[in-house]
């Protein structure tokens, strides 16, 4: 059985558990920082985990100002650029499973639009909001699928 997931079937909730309606693209990769050692016996080079950063990247329409004038405000009162969590859900709509994934603690320090116009463009405005989490957590997950 050829199954793809497609990551159309997404859903993504703020920190006060409102649907973000357009939401265009979401990505929370996990980077761990390895130091190269090398073990005196073989001489073989292996690394060893240091440390690691959760970067989070979020675009949506500029429709979806909401959430990127509670952050500019927060910004122009002295405070940090920061969510407490998002939750984004992908769901499998062959079989109704979904996964759900908590992403707490997230900080956003690149830069973001205050005003972004082009006339000649045809293509709708897009927010990016992309900074870095501090923890996840797979509140469901996908069930094992069988080929």
């Amino acid at each position: 059985m050829e199954r793809e997931l497609i990551g159309r079937n997404l859903s993504v909730q703020d920190d006060n558990g409102d649907d973000i309606q357009t939401i265009k693209e979401i990505e929370v990769l996990l980077k761990p920082e390895n130091l190269d050692i090398v073990r005196a016996r073989r001489m073989t080079k292996t690394k060893q985990l240091t440390g690691y950063e959760i970067t989070v990247k979020l675009v949506m329409s500029k429709l979806e100002s909401r959430l990127r004038y509670r952050l500019l405000e927060d910004f122009k009162a002295g405070k940090t650029l920061f969510l407490p969590r998002i939750t984004g859900a992908l769901e499998d709509k062959m079989t109704g499973n979904t996964e759900r994934v908590l992403i707490t603690g997230i900080h956003i320090h690149d830069e973001m639009d205050i005003m972004v116009a082009k006339i000649d463009d045809n293509n709708g405005i897009d927010i990016t909001l992309s900074g870095t989490a501090t923890d996840y957590d797979f509140v469901k997950q996908f069930p094992d699928y069988m080929a």
